[in-house]
């Protein structure tokens, strides 16, 4: 049986006590999370990630294939690293084989966020894509993959056809039977027969990420600061999340503009899949190497102003497909987070 301490039940009580009389003391609405706290935890995760970076790739092809489309995928990667390191905390045993591991969280996360926005019917539609579709949007069987069929179809497909899993291991991996699985490859490669749309991509305001990118390539914080909304957030996936103004000129910026001195950024507003984006490209202070594009940046506007900003300069993968995508030379940092 679980023995609470008398000094615990002590001070739950005075708690109580407070909370009842419809006052809370001081001491615990003040909670901190001290700066020894927080780099160890941050510690903690560089050393998990640092851990599980050998298979990373082969993570993030296996999210790529899931989802269709290269900016879900490096969600995906997150949501699935995040979790496994939630996952690792809670426990005891070794993990023998890790890549199997991931995978399983990765297909978790992804059944879950499709249930949470998109409630699967009980037949899915098959419509076909007319004759004017974006060829970009029906480019290849992934996209068709991600959007025709359940999750859990999706999966199997992916992890039989493209990694060649055995059956066992993927009704392992979906929590399922070998049957349910064959049932599933079934039923999935059918509905691939025809093709349908994408999704529509966000429309971030076009002349706003002209003025960000201006600023950007001038160097000029203040006027970076004045296009973002109040409260915006800035997302170095993986790494860094900031909001508001403050957090941004003392972090991010100040370490583009001022710690990275020995290089020199350009920012230029560029397009992928009809989608408008920030591409940043750095080049060495001294001439030493060409100019190469080092971090792309997906944005969100609301009233002229900038609300969100994600960074993918910490995100090896999805930079390389840019790269190729955007016949752009990309220079490899270094940095696996």
């Amino acid at each position: 049986m679980l023995t609470i301490p008398a000094s615990t039940r002590s001070r739950n009580r005075v708690v109580q006590s407070r909370i009842s009389k419809g006052g809370w003391p001081v001491e615990y609405g003040m909670t901190v999370l001290d700066d020894d706290l927080m780099q160890g935890v941050r510690a903690a995760r560089s050393v998990f990630f640092e851990r599980v970076d050998p298979v990373r790739p082969e993570l993030h092809r296996y999210c790529r294939r899931l989802t269709g489309d290269i900016w879900e995928a490096e969600d995906l990667v997150q949501e699935t690293l995040t979790r496994a390191f939630s996952r690792a905390a809670d426990s005891f045993d070794r993990i023998d084989r890790v890549l199997p591991w991931l995978v399983r969280i990765a297909t978790n996360a992804y059944i879950d966020s499709w249930r949470r926005s998109r409630p699967t019917p009980a037949e899915m539609p098959e419509p076909a894509a007319p004759e004017t579709a974006d060829p970009l949007e029906v480019r290849d069987a992934l996209s068709e993959l991600a959007t025709r069929l359940a999750p859990q179809e999706r999966a199997a497909i992916v992890l039989k056809d493209v990694f060649d899993y055995p059956l066992a291991d993927i009704a392992r991996t979906l929590g399922t039977t070998v049957g349910a699985v064959k049932a599933a490859l079934h039923r999935g490669r059918e509905r691939l027969d025809g093709r349908i749309p994408g999704r529509p991509r966000p429309q971030p305001d076009r002349a706003v990420l002209e003025a960000l990118a201006a600023a950007f390539s001038a160097y000029d914080v203040e006027r970076i600061v004045a296009l973002l909304l109040d409260g915006a957030e800035s997302v170095l996936i993986g790494v860094v999340h900031e909001e508001g103004a403050d957090a941004m000129r003392n972090g991010s910026l100040h370490h583009m503009f001022v710690v990275e001195s020995d290089v020199r950024y350009r920012a230029e507003v560029g397009e992928l899949d009809g989608e408008p984006l920030m591409l940043m490209w750095q080049a060495p202070v001294d001439g030493s190497l060409p100019e190469a594009l080092v971090e792309v940046m997906r944005l969100e506007t609301t009233d002229g102003l900038v609300s969100r900003m994600r960074w993918y300069y910490h995100c090896p993968e999805t930079l390389a497909e840019l790269g190729k995508r955007l016949a752009a030379p990309i220079r490899d940092h270094g940095y696996r987070f």
